[in-house]
């Protein structure tokens, strides 16, 4: 069985806006890409006196007033993170990390993390960074979240899932605040006293406090480095200023080209304002932006060893730094909280907390759009709960000036975060650059929404190092099309940088002819690869058709139809490195999945001796269409040396699935054995069938019964039975393996008609034997006719007509000897054979179950069966019962084969129709 229903598996190696809405709980929305809008969104936190969000408001719970007007609050959308469901969003949806998306998973938030490095003494912030650290734990899979230390230069990490790189950049922040080094012990509120408000009076304090017991000069002299040390403390504290309101500006700014509300925490010691109008920018860009700040208020301990003396007026100092960040947090829907210790605890509850928000559709008025700030006020009608609301929104002017769309695409790329007005997905290859030890990285994009025709983009990247310097950028227009003219696939984009091998990152944007723009950011590691012992270049996968050669074009989740191709680089230091390496490709689920499929890759030597090109094709016509990935699996000695994984789609065949081609082919059936003719029980037969055609050929049936067939036809000959004389002379050549004579003598023997069975039996043996299958089966169709006839004679035809690939004259002649005989498992392994080698498996499925009552244990069958099941259940659609359930669960647990994981992907498949 497992020779005639072998899977035709082929791995040959082979060359390669916000409308109104009735209140609904949902969970949070993608990225809308812009439009008009028709009311005014206010995005309002209510939680409850332990911090949990209130979910049972309606519209006319709140009370919002703009600029002092009250404004009817059309919806009220009760937006809630469902944790697992995220969580099973993201098991679902296991090719995220192969690729970079500006699209915002459907159940996340979007976090950032900022600490003001000015704000927070050196290394002050490690116990509450290790707590942030932890926080990341707490939350969803589909949760992005951003790490920025401002203001520059500083650690700056776009929105990611990538934990561990998150943790590691906050290792990396120490905290920039210098203590003020003077000669006098002046507090910061005295020197504010003394240098902006001229103070007199604090003056004369501090002078007879710091310049005690002098006179004269001397006491004007001191009293001279007095002002002037209060001058420059006052500046420097201002500068701080200017320059973490400056960071925090322009980090907000940025965020404000992505899409939904945003939460950021803020960490820091302080901020001290001149006034609260300093806030302005800050919380209007914020409320442009839709970001509510909660601050995180470190302790700053009295005994700080690096002040070494004690201020005088340490609690109005801090007074001043806690007033700042407390106006900051209140000015943008968040809250101030205080932190000693680690701060553990009030991580947990902004995790909460920031579960769920209320999404407010409010009145707008033709005045609201205007470019300015208006202040907004929000109350709830209810006791007991606490409202954070910001308190301004920004509507920009419809007569805003328009960047030409280069001037858009830098604005883009100058953006440490995404922007999602055009949809991108990016990913990278890495190999090893042929003229030189450098490393090639190839740029693969999917832009805009899939179909359509060709459209022009303004297209640009940049690439920045670990410091933050530009290494390699371009900025061009480009026609952009759809690969293959395929309906389901975005616009592709392809380019290759060429740099030293180190760490980069990759931000790449597009602008559309409407001046829509897209950005992602990128980490790519662009290993070394020249010089080391054994290395490997990134697996890039595709459609290769039916090509022997295909060619392969990178891209972020190609599209299959035909077979899969596979391709990547092996590099080494010697060409010895490469005698015990062996690899395998593997299509999977996901990358942690066990295989579907697999089968072996070929390499072939590179440019250079210490360089190999692997290459392969699987064919996926056992697959369902849906989302896979290919793995390349590496094995020296035995041992796996690497694995490298890509995503890619298979896309249903364009014909229907009745017609799509049958994954069992003629090629599974064995070869003829010309000794199946010659076995004792097989001559007896036939000779006993001469016996009644020649009753007159005793004496010769006595010597052909011993094996003597020469002599039985000179004995034949001699009674003037000519037919009989040449079967057996025919016969005894094909003991002899001279099949050319045994032919001769058969056909003269069988006659044109075949009606001499024995004679035509052998002739078709003699054919088959010579590798004429076609002719053979002609022959034995013939000789059978419409009487019973002996088992091999069926079996045998059906064996040459499945090697010819004719499954049709196979089915012709085997079902009526079916239907007489269902039992016989050699002629139902071949019916079902020839049905599936035909695609009908409706018909290959009552023949598989019979076949599998009385061989439970044969896996070809099960695999057969479980396949044929799934296809007719695709095709028409149909439920299965609960008996057909039962069944096929039977055979997948007793199949032990390769494709154990195939097989129950199938059922389960089936279980959810």
């Amino acid at each position: 069985m497992k020779k005639l229903l072998a899977v035709a598996l082929v791995s040959t190696a082979a060359a390669l806006s916000l409308s109104a809405q009735p209140q609904t709980e949902s969970a949070a929305q993608g990225p809308t890409f812009r439009t008009g809008v028709d009311l005014i969104a206010v995005d309002v936190a209510v939680v409850d006196g332990k911090g949990k969000p209130v979910e049972d408001l309606l519209p006319p719970d709140f009370v919002v007033e703009i600029d002092g007007e009250q404004r009817r609050v059309v919806s009220a959308e009760h937006v809630k993170i469902d944790v697992a469901a995220a969580r099973r969003e993201a098991a679902a949806d296991p090719f995220q990390t192969l690729y970079t998306t500006n699209l915002k998973p459907s159940n996340g938030r979007l976090i950032v993390i900022a600490i003001d490095q000015l704000g927070v003494r050196f290394g002050a912030a490690r116990s509450i960074l290790a707590s942030a650290a932890k926080f990341l734990d707490l939350l969803t899979p589909a949760d992005r979240v951003a790490f920025v230390a401002y203001p520059e230069p500083g650690v700056s990490i776009g929105f990611t899932s990538d934990h561990t790189r998150l943790k590691l950049g906050m290792e990396r922040v120490v905290g920039k605040q210098q203590a003020f080094s003077g000669k006098f012990n002046v507090g910061l509120y005295e020197a504010i006293a003394i240098s902006e408000k001229a103070d007199g009076r604090v003056f004369s304090q501090v002078a007879s406090r710091v310049c005690p017991r002098m006179t004269g000069m001397a006491l004007e002299q001191c009293e001279r480095e007095v002002l002037a040390e209060a001058d420059t403390m006052v500046r420097s504290v201002r500068q701080d200023t200017t320059d973490s309101l400056r960071g925090l500006y322009d980090l907000l700014i940025a965020l404000s080209t992505i899409e939904g509300p945003k939460s950021l925490i803020l960490l820091s010691e302080g901020l001290v304002l001149d006034s609260p109008s300093d806030l302005e920018g800050v919380i209007r860009a914020a409320a442009f932006a839709r970001v509510a700040i909660n601050v995180l208020l470190m302790d700053v301990p009295r005994d700080d060893i690096a002040v070494g003396v004690l201020r005088p007026t340490i609690t109005e100092d801090r007074d001043m730094q806690v007033r700042g960040l407390g106006d900051l947090a209140g000015g943008s829907r968040g809250s101030l909280y205080y932190i000693v210790g680690t701060g553990e605890t009030v991580f947990e509850r902004l995790a909460g907390e920031m579960l769920a928000y209320y999404l407010l559709g409010v009145e707008q008025a033709a005045s609201d759009r205007d470019d300015r700030s208006h202040r907004v006020d929000v109350e709830v009608r209810r006791r007991n709960v606490t409202v954070r609301s910001r308190r301004a929104f920004v509507l920009s002017s419809p007569t805003t000036t328009r960047l030409n769309a280069e001037e858009t695409l830098l604005d883009a790329l100058k953006s440490p975060f995404g922007v999602a007005e055009v949809p991108l997905r990016v990913t990278t290859f890495t190999q090893k650059d042929a003229a030189s030890d450098k490393a090639r990285i190839v740029v693969a994009a999917e832009v805009g929404q899939p179909g359509g025709g060709p459209e022009e983009f303004t297209v640009g990247y940049v690439l920045l190092d670990s410091e933050g310097a530009v290494v390699a950028g371009s900025v061009d227009k480009r026609v952009l099309s759809v690969p293959n003219g395929s309906a389901n696939a975005p616009r592709d984009y392809l380019g290759e940088i060429v740099v030293e091998p180190g760490n980069y990152s990759l931000r790449f944007g597009v602008v559309d002819s409407s001046g829509r723009r897209g950005g992602v950011i990128r980490e790519v590691n662009a290993w070394k690869l020249g010089g080391e012992e054994f290395a490997l270049g990134d697996l890039l996968v595709g459609d290769a058709g039916t090509d022997a050669s295909p060619r392969i074009r990178p891209g972020v989740e190609p599209r299959v139809r035909g077979n899969l191709g596979a391709f990547f680089e092996l590099y080494a230091t010697s060409s010895g490195a490469f005698d015990t390496s062996k690899v395998s490709l593997e299509i999977a689920d996901d990358q942690d999945a066990p295989a579907l499929l697999a089968g072996p890759a070929e390499m072939i030597a590179g440019a250079q001796p210490t360089q190999r090109i692997v290459r392969g094709v699987l064919s996926v016509a056992l697959l369902p269409a849906g989302r896979y990935v290919a793995r390349a699996r590496i094995l020296r000695a035995g041992n796996v040396a690497g694995v490298l994984v890509r995503p890619f789609i298979l896309d249903a065949p364009a014909a229907t699935a009745a017609a799509a081609a049958s994954p069992f082919i003629r090629g599974a059936v064995a070869k003829f054995d010309p000794r199946a003719a010659m076995t004792s029980q097989v001559v007896g037969s036939l000779l006993d069938s001469v016996e009644k055609r020649f009753p007159a050929v005793k004496g010769p049936l006595v010597e052909a019964r011993a094996g003597r067939y020469g002599i039985a036809a000179i004995e034949a000959l001699t009674a003037g039975e000519q037919a009989a004389a040449a079967f057996f002379k025919g016969l005894d050549w094909y003991s002899k393996g001279q099949l050319g004579r045994a032919a001769m003598q058969l056909e003269v023997a069988a006659g044109p008609r075949r009606d001499f069975f024995a004679a035509a039996f052998y002739l078709g043996a003699t054919f088959a034997a010579a590798g004429r299958d076609r002719d053979a089966a002609g022959v034995w169709q013939m000789a059978i006719g419409n009487e019973p006839r002996p088992q091999l004679a069926y079996t045998l035809l059906a064996d040459a007509r499945l090697r010819d690939g004719q499954p049709t004259a196979v089915v012709d002649v085997l079902e009526p000897a079916y239907e007489r005989t269902p039992g016989d498992d050699e002629i139902a392994q071949r019916l079902m054979a020839a049905y599936l080698m035909m695609g009908r498996y409706e018909e290959a499925l009552p023949v598989l179950d019979g076949y599998l009552s009385r061989q439970p244990a044969d896996e070809a069958a099960l695999f057969a069966a479980v396949f044929a099941q799934y296809q007719v259940a695709t095709r028409e659609r149909l439920a299965l019962s609960t008996a057909d359930r039962t069944k096929l669960a039977r055979y997948v647990r007793a199949y032990n084969g390769p494709y154990k994981a195939l097989l129950t992907k199938y059922l389960e498949s089936m279980r959810g129709r």
